[in-house]
């Protein structure tokens, strides 16, 4: 996936959850959270908000390196169906070429990433393109780094939520503007 998306190698791929089942796969993956943080995890979720977290040491997997993971629960309805079908984490990630326009129909990812192929052992192209008509143009995911003593904002994508403002500013005595920094 990495060299499909040229994705540099030193930036990981987030792990998307299950909706139905999060909370146990959130255990079987990542360190106990802190309450806030899962009250914060429970508030963003699904949507477009990535949470890095204290990986377990003991979780294994080819896409993640070091001892933090990204997660997150998408809110689109196919990929929350996906998730629930295969009822596991998975990697996931936007169909684009790292650095390009994020892909926005069957057509975009074409040509972006050329012509579908048969699968082989090293092959380094895609397989499968679902078509599911235009999807919603969107701002990558906003990114809070919840390791430290209090949350950072990594990376800002949609407005992040009056609730998940509300526990920010509840719990670690933050606005969004102040964890920006």
């Amino acid at each position: 996936m990495f060299r499909l998306k040229r994705r540099p190698g030193g930036e990981n791929l987030p792990v998307f959850l299950p909706p139905t089942r999060w909370r146990e796969h959130l255990a079987q993956i990542a360190e106990p959270l802190d309450e806030r943080v899962m009250a914060l995890a429970e508030s963003a979720w699904p949507g477009a908000v990535t949470l890095i977290v204290n990986k377990r040491s003991d979780w294994r997997t080819s896409a993640v390196d070091g001892g933090t993971i990204a997660l997150r629960i998408p809110g689109h309805p196919v990929a929350s169906a996906v998730l629930d079908l295969v009822d596991a984490p998975l990697t996931g990630t936007s169909a684009n070429i790292h650095g390009e326009p994020a892909s926005l129909t069957a057509d975009d990812v074409g040509r972006q990433f050329g012509s579908l192929q048969r699968p082989t052992e090293d092959s380094e192209s895609l397989h499968i393109v679902g078509e599911g008509g235009v999807m919603p143009a969107g701002i990558a995911s906003t990114i809070l780094d919840c390791t430290g003593r209090m949350p950072r904002v990594l990376r800002r994508g949609p407005m992040l939520s009056a609730t998940v403002g509300e526990l920010l500013m509840r719990h670690w005595g933050l606005s969004d503007l102040d964890s920006a920094s």
